[in-house]
């Protein structure tokens, strides 16, 4: 039986929507892109599972923060979800070509493993890494993931590594 959305989850959704209110004064640079992530599922009750799949990114970004709609398709594990990160130091070093984040998520999860009855659920969690701008219009996108799975009974947590291009037009 699927669990409900938990308490922990709602303070986590506010949270990310009062974090976009100082953004929407600011200047915003639209972008799409794609992404390539390996991603290991740690069941509880068998061992765990990695999967690679690639991603279809649409966001907007500003000078501290990217807000980030990801749709994510693998052969075993498929997202669907929303991104928003805090970019550090620019106070420090303005807008440096190696710029680090953290994150918030939160998505829709199906993962098929034939020892779980359920393969719909939903997944939230953080996310760190870093943007390189390559160009004015191209950055790459370094991160890493830790996410709690939710709404399916015997997988635990998510993890894994992305790297991401993203075109800003």
């Amino acid at each position: 039986m699927g669990k409900s959305i938990g308490a922990k989850t709602i303070p986590l959704l506010s949270a990310a929507v009062i974090s976009l209110t100082p953004a929407l004064a600011e200047e915003q640079f639209p972008f799409i892109g794609i992404s390539y992530g390996y991603h290991t599922v740690s069941p509880e009750i068998t061992q765990s599972t990695s999967h690679g799949a690639v991603a279809l990114r649409v966001g907007k970004q500003t000078m501290r923060w990217r807000t980030t709609f990801i749709g994510e398709f693998g052969s075993d594990y498929t997202t669907a979800g929303v991104d928003v990160d805090y970019i550090l130091l620019d106070e420090l070093f303005g807008t440096p070509k190696l710029r680090p984040y953290l994150g918030a998520n939160i998505r829709y999860m199906h993962y098929e493993n034939d020892l779980l009855d359920e393969s719909d659920g939903y997944s939230f969690g953080a996310q760190t890494g870093f943007i390189i701008y390559a160009s004015d219009t191209i950055d790459v996108d370094l991160g890493y993931h830790y996410n709690i799975v939710e709404g399916i009974d015997g997988a635990d947590t998510s993890r894994g590594a992305t790297i991401s291009f993203h075109y800003f037009y």
